[in-house]
């Protein structure tokens, strides 16, 4: 009668052990998950779904009623960085006027402000404050983007 008690006890202690290692490695095998998913996001590279290239371009934009203008620092197809002397608000929409160059024709566009930060970069060369804008590009004619569309292509390949 003992000996059947004490084979009893060790089949308990072993499926306790069994239990305890099942159930550490469930946990780690939900750490190591979350871990994936996170690093799936984001891998530290460019996010960007589209290439940007550094090109100076004369750039009108118009915001409340009041058009002012500027150079782009660079674009693609999706949007534009553009150094500005006012700092607006994410979300802030402009109308923006982007002349191509060795181009007659302006391609005109709504953009929409989505990351500003302050340019460390121009602050000895400025006496104002400037500020790196991004902003991304929606509401275009279809002639107008697919021109845009050539010409940032155009610049990939090294035509212009």
């Amino acid at each position: 009668m003992l000996l059947i008690l004490l084979e009893g006890l060790c089949v308990f202690v072993l499926v306790m052990i069994l239990i305890s290692i099942l159930m550490d490695e469930r946990k780690r095998r939900e750490r190591d998950t979350h871990l994936v998913k996170l690093k799936g996001y984001w891998d530290g590279g460019n996010r960007r779904s589209s290439d940007r290239l550094n090109v100076a371009l004369e750039v009108k934009y118009s915001v409340n009623g009041k058009t002012f203008g500027t150079k782009s620092m660079d674009i693609s197809t999706k949007g534009i960085r553009l150094l500005l002397d006012e700092k607006f608000e994410k979300g802030t929409c402009l109308l923006l006027e982007i002349h191509l160059p060795n181009q007659e024709h302006i391609v005109k566009t709504n953009g929409e402000i989505v990351w500003i930060n302050e340019s460390a970069e121009d602050e000895a060369t400025s006496p104002k404050r400037l500020f790196n804008t991004g902003i991304k590009f929606f509401d275009f004619h279809p002639c107008e983007e697919k021109r845009l569309f050539e010409f940032v292509s155009d610049l990939k390949t090294g035509e212009r």
